[in-house]
């Protein structure tokens, strides 16, 4: 559904048009986020930069437990031509292959960017400010790369001055609040039951509590991990049993 509303919204060149259709669809940003909780006015603003023609940049801060990676994990999933990066697991060239790789790419979304270095970090200058993806690395190939590209960056950041001074310049950027066991609660339910159907209520219940009591990381992503692996009750003790018992010190 939403990709292709939002496939119509990116192919509209009329900016009245597009004004009319931001107003006339207002509550898909609900829909969209609709695992997250609260945060009315930063999913209307998250519609109006999606649909926008304009190159515009957002970066969530903020401390581990709140609600930034979901918002990148929900666009994954509906947005057309969307990348979703973990860049504990990345590189800026590795980056920069695949966006030449696919060149129609529209929503790079990046956890964590904090986690690449500084040389890495600085592939995305140019591609920011100009919506021009340079090759970094010329050596790599007989030529000098360029291609144009119409992409907007959604990234989060557990530590803002890990970025560099001209990376962080380029983003608008929204601090969140830590969750409280309430919020966490339901977003955990929420983000369940839409992605693990066969998983009721009682087991998606018990994973938020190991998450958050027990495990002690407060952290969407290990719930998700957990429920990848669990198919009843018994299954959630002994996945907590084995990951508190072997918890990195």
């Amino acid at each position: 559904m939403f990709k292709t509303i939002f496939k119509k919204f990116s192919n509209s060149t009329n900016k009245k048009n597009l004004d009319s259709s931001l107003f006339a669809h207002k509550n898909y940003e609900d829909k969209l986020f609709n695992s997250i909780v609260g945060y009315s006015d930063i999913k209307k603003f998250l519609m109006r930069c999606i649909i926008s023609k304009e190159q515009v940049h957002i970066l969530f801060t903020g401390p581990p437990a709140t609600s930034k990676t979901v918002f990148l994990l929900e666009m994954s999933r509906e947005l057309s031509n969307s990348y979703f990066i973990d860049s504990t697991a990345t590189s800026g060239i590795g980056i920069v292959d695949f966006l030449f790789s696919n060149p129609n790419t529209k929503f790079l979304l990046i956890d964590e960017i904090d986690k690449l270095t500084k040389k890495d970090q600085t592939v995305l200058y140019n591609l920011m400010e100009t919506g021009i993806l340079n090759e970094m690395k010329a050596e790599r190939t007989k030529g000098f790369r360029q291609q144009k590209m119409n992409i907007k960056i959604f990234a989060t950041c557990n530590e803002l001055t890990k970025l560099t001074q001209p990376l962080k310049s380029r983003f608008m950027k929204l601090e969140l609040p830590e969750y409280t066991w309430e919020e966490f609660l339901t977003i955990s339910n929420n983000l369940i039951k839409s992605r693990y159907k066969y998983l009721d209520e009682r087991v998606s219940t018990r994973i938020a509590e190991v998450v958050w009591n027990d495990i002690n990381t407060k952290d969407i992503r290990d719930v998700l991990q957990i429920a990848r692996l669990t198919r009843n009750l018994e299954d959630i003790e002994d996945i907590a049993y084995t990951l508190m018992k072997y918890k990195p010190k």
